[in-house]
């Protein structure tokens, strides 16, 4: 059966949701933040969360992020007592042990690299997300570039609830703000088909948090979730976690950090992971058991989808370490989708669905077609691989990959080209079929 077409399946409100996740205590929507590098996303996270979401020692010394940062919170309304009425009060907590009647809203947030030569990394964080912050700095000229690449990342993956954060409002004159408002949303709602809401933000007039809070739990605050299906774990990073017990003996425990899309995990329970290893043309997944699961620095029983999460297993650091087994997918033993060497893709040509008359990107259009022989990247869930160009019709491509994915069929697919020493997402289409691989 093909995900996210199945009609009989239980699916629960955030409501719903929120009161099984209550006993669970994992967050239950992941929201990504896209953007232009320097268009406030991380500091625009640091302003509802008094903490950084990159972790790396790169990202803090050059308080950039490379990689996809991160950060599980949780929203509490109290009442407070004013002059005249009672007024509710939103607060954010880190603490993930708060688990009481005034958490309404339990997230996760991925902030997404901005900068132009990592838009795979980008890509990778969309797949797990439900819904975006787009951030548009009012200093420079949209759109951009890679305001254009986000857009279409965000519209290949279908996501109906995006924000659109205004950036560094300050430095406008009212007047023009509102002539660029008024742009920006009539080319968003051309590109993207919907409509957005917007939230202005400046690091110096602080906005106000009860502000940001409502509108983030009221837009987002309707996402549905299937849970009745076999689980569907995508994996976003990979390390080795080394510890000592009490007689000094090294403990090297593998752990997977991702997102439950779909179905239930719980400890020791048996577990597969694909594609694997790949030897001689064959494909060798790892079976393998949960040996806990960590929301944080909090232990938790059991996960249902989403938020971000991390598994330990006993898997070997050689096989984890360095994010090498980033772009697998965790299941149970025997219910997950095929292995794939090369996939049938059917496609959409960028400038076919989106008109833009900036002078750099119609530079790019001009180079954008592919042939076949060419090398691509190509973006799958959260997995990211080079390809060969096998075939290529009106509607569909066919493209060998040099390492094998595991995926749905109709499982979306960005297709990047090498342009001007980088990579440039030039087709967006979803995943029709294609060479199949056996696991042994």
């Amino acid at each position: 059966l093909m995900f996210g077409i199945i009609i009989s399946a239980k699916v629960l409100n955030i409501n719903e949701k929120n009161f099984i996740l209550k006993k669970i205590n994992n967050p239950s929507v992941s929201l990504g933040t896209l953007g232009n590098v320097s268009h406030g996303k991380t500091t625009f996270i640091k302003n509802l969360n008094p903490i950084y979401s990159y972790q790396n020692k790169s990202e803090i010394d050059n308080k950039i992020t490379i990689k996809l940062g991160y950060s599980n919170s949780k929203i509490t309304k109290k009442k407070v007592i004013g002059f005249n009425n009672s007024l509710l009060k939103y607060e954010i907590h880190r603490d993930r042990s708060i688990s009481d009647e005034s958490v309404v809203f339990d997230f996760s947030i991925v902030d997404c690299p901005g900068h132009e030569i990592l838009a795979s990394t980008l890509l990778t964080g969309v797949s797990i997300i439900d819904g975006s912050l787009l951030f548009i700095s009012q200093e420079e000229w949209f759109p951009q570039s890679q305001s254009i690449e986000h857009l279409v990342a965000l519209k290949n993956k279908n996501l109906m609830h995006i924000v659109i954060v205004l950036s560094k409002i300050d430095l406008l004159k009212i007047n023009f703000f509102f002539y660029r408002y008024l742009f920006i949303k009539s080319f968003i709602e051309e590109v993207i088909y919907f409509k957005c809401i917007f939230i202005p933000f400046t690091e110096k007039v602080k906005t106000k948090r009860h502000f940001i809070f409502n509108n983030i739990i009221n837009y987002f605050g309707n996402i549905s979730r299937v849970l009745q299906f076999p689980p569907f774990f995508t994996v976003i990073r990979t390390f080795a976690l080394i510890s000592k017990t009490k007689n000094n003996n090294l403990i090297t425990r593998g752990i997977f950090g991702g997102s439950l899309i779909r179905g239930y995990l719980k400890k020791n329970q048996l577990i597969e992971i694909r594609p694997g290893t790949l030897k001689h043309k064959n494909t060798y997944p790892f079976l393998n058991k949960i040996i806990g699961i960590k929301d944080f620095n909090l232990d938790i029983p059991e996960i249902l989808p989403r938020g971000l999460i991390a598994i330990e297993t006993n898997i070997s650091s050689s096989a984890t370490n360095n994010d090498l087994l980033v772009g697998s997918v965790v299941g149970e033993i025997g219910t997950l989708p095929p292995v794939y060497r090369a996939l049938k893709i059917r496609f959409n040509i960028i400038k076919k669905n989106i008109k833009y008359n900036i002078r750099q990107t119609k530079k790019l259009m001009k180079t954008n077609a592919i042939e076949i022989g060419e090398l691509v990247l190509l973006n799958i869930n959260s997995a990211t691989t080079l390809g060969v160009v096998m075939n290529i019709n009106f509607s569909s491509v066919s493209i060998y990959l040099n390492t094998p994915v595991c995926s749905f069929a109709l499982a979306k697919v960005t297709v990047s080209k090498f342009i001007e020493q980088k990579w440039r997402i030039i087709i967006w289409g979803s995943l029709e079929g294609g060479l199949k691989i056996t696991p042994f």
